[in-house]
């Protein structure tokens, strides 16, 4: 097991936002495997189209398409699944470490009724799910209005968040995840090449490359660089440190490196992000729920955005 989820507590957190957005909320581990949600039954319109060989299958195609979107933009990604419905995924993060996902699932906006109607019905076809059961199951469904989704969506990543700072997912204790995500951190001051890393944890090349795709979405020397960069910028907005002792601290030598790669990843100088971040800057919020100087990511624009509810 790589990870550790508070399953009680999670279950409260799950009942609760449903009866926030009347949107049903999966937790899904690593491997994109549905752990927790809340309500525990599924609808009537995913149980008729999970009733199939072909529906169950593209269910779960589907959700192992989206957890692996989600690791990938490290951020909550709206689509609309095989089925024609709209889902939101956002990952579970643990010091950077993808342990899991947090999932909306079976909305219905209803701003054109039928036109989302036929689009459902279009691609349920190939299941061979009888269309008046199929019909009534979708009438069934909770309607969403596009602002509500909008703000479950935000409510979504912060509560991803918060899960972590709450310790209610993290890594497993002595696994190699967390003993790969320890030694990182533990050594980030120092030069990580691969070969020193198979060797301190007794891993193969190829284990770690494996290893490193699962737990960041990229290679270990690609993550290192983010890790070192996300670092000088916590130590930028936090502390006094100058850029020079900034680099050191991240296992960086060369400054026009750090300088260009740290522009690259932020899209501002050093400078510029921490006259922005820094308490009292011009783009300090006391409020905000992430690590300092980190903004929150952009949700992507929903499939349609109706004139009105």
């Amino acid at each position: 097991m790589r990870a550790v989820f508070e399953r009680t507590e999670l279950q409260v957190l799950l009942r609760d936002f449903y009866e926030l957005t009347g949107i049903r909320a999966v937790v899904f581990d690593a491997w994109g495997e549905d752990i927790l949600s809340y309500p525990e039954e599924r609808p009537a319109f995913c149980a008729l189209v999970r009733s199939t060989p072909g529906g169950r299958e593209a269910c779960l195609a589907c959700d192992r398409n989206a957890c692996r979107a989600a690791r990938r933009e490290k951020r909550a990604v709206v689509y609309p699944c095989h089925a024609g419905l709209i889902e939101v995924i956002t990952p579970i993060e643990a010091d950077g470490a993808t342990v899991g996902y947090l999932l909306l699932s079976h909305i219905v906006q209803g701003a054109d009724e039928e036109a989302e109607w036929e689009q459902v019905k279009n691609c349920c076809a190939p299941y061979g799910v009888d269309e008046d059961a199929l019909r009534e199951a979708y009438t069934g469904l909770t309607r969403t209005p596009y602002r509500v989704l909008r703000s479950a969506a935000d409510l979504l990543a912060l509560a991803a968040r918060a899960m972590y700072q709450a310790r209610l997912a993290r890594l497993a204790p002595g696994s190699m995840q967390e003993k790969l995500n320890r030694f990182l951190r533990d050594h980030l001051a120092e030069e990580l090449t691969g070969e020193r890393i198979c060797r301190e944890l007794h891993v193969s090349r190829t284990s770690l490359y494996h290893l490193s795709k699962e737990l960041y979405g990229c290679g270990v020397s690609d993550y290192i660089s983010r890790l070192r960069i996300r670092t000088a910028a916590s130590l930028l907005v936090s502390t006094s440190l100058t850029n020079a002792e900034i680099c050191r601290r991240v296992g960086i030598k060369d400054y026009n490196y750090f300088f260009r790669v740290f522009r690259k990843q932020t899209g501002m100088t050093p400078r510029a992000y921490r006259r922005r971040f820094s308490p009292g800057g011009e783009g300090f919020s006391a409020e905000s729920p992430s690590a300092p100087g980190a903004p929150l990511p952009e949700l992507p624009p929903f499939p349609r955005e109706p004139s009105q509810d």
